[in-house]
């Protein structure tokens, strides 16, 4: 019997993205394959779209749970919310206002079945930046570190390469600790350098997720102010206080060759 894939989203006022997000899981030809999405207290119509959605969702035999927050959690909490849901073996984070190229799924489940990789308790791939209105304008920034280095290293040099199409595995035992409670931005980097620390990784450098790139003062936009630059610097601190305190070692993170 095929693994169960889980993607996670977390949506606060995302109703305008939400027909984009939707028709790329719709896409998805891998089964079985469930969604589990929070609506974070969103004060628009997000919620009945999700419930619109879900039935869309079922028709196609893709299970669904909305989780509505109690009160708003934001990015980070909201996703460590949402792990204790999910039924799945495989994990991917999906966010609200992005999109997944149409074999995402089945990629990512190949990779993690190629017997070259029976260790592998990660992968992350290569991510297509669109504008707004997802429009492309270039590839993305991911990367895989050399052997001497890691991801927080090259966070220290100011280098993201860490980023969409996040996945993990059951290999990871504690979920909920790839994601910080409270954290409104970096949280993609904090799950990188928290992964780098559970188990092998993998790079694929290979385009799997359309990031909704939102022009800087856009409300939405939270990557490229002065506030996510201290952020990311105050993960990036922690992750190494972190590592020296319990002793921690990253582990190697592979890189995919496509034929």
């Amino acid at each position: 019997m095929k693994a169960k894939f889980t993607i996670l989203s977390s949506a606060y006022n995302k109703s305008l993205f939400l027909r984009d997000w939707a028709n790329s899981i719709l896409e998805q030809t891998y089964r079985p394959l469930e969604v589990i999405v929070a609506n974070d207290q969103s004060t628009d119509d997000t919620n009945k779209k999700l419930k619109n959605i879900k039935k869309e969702f079922l028709n196609k035999k893709i299970e669904m749970q909305i989780i509505n927050n109690n009160q708003r959690l934001y990015c980070g909490s909201s996703y460590r919310n949402l792990v204790k849901y999910a039924t799945g073996s495989y994990f991917g984070v999906l966010d609200a206002d992005d999109m997944l190229v149409s074999d995402a799924v089945k990629y990512i489940m190949g990779l993690y079945n190629n017997e070259k990789y029976n260790e592998i308790a990660w992968i992350y791939t290569q991510f297509l930046a669109c504008d707004k209105k997802m429009r492309e304008r270039r590839k993305g920034f991911c990367c895989a570190p050399s052997p001497k280095e890691s991801l927080l290293l090259l966070g220290k040099k100011g280098i993201h390469g860490y980023g969409h199409w996040r996945t993990f595995s059951y290999k990871i035992k504690k979920p909920e600790e790839l994601f910080c409670e409270n954290l409104t931005c970096s949280v993609d980097k904090y799950m990188g350098y928290q992964l780098e620390e559970c188990g092998p990784g993998l790079f694929a450098d290979r385009i799997c997720y359309k990031y909704r790139w939102h022009p800087i003062g856009d409300k939405e936009s939270v990557s490229s102010t002065k506030f996510a630059m201290k952020t990311w610097d105050d993960v990036i601190k922690k992750a190494f206080a972190r590592r020296v305190k319990y002793n921690r070692k990253p582990y190697p993170i592979l890189k995919h060759k496509e034929k």
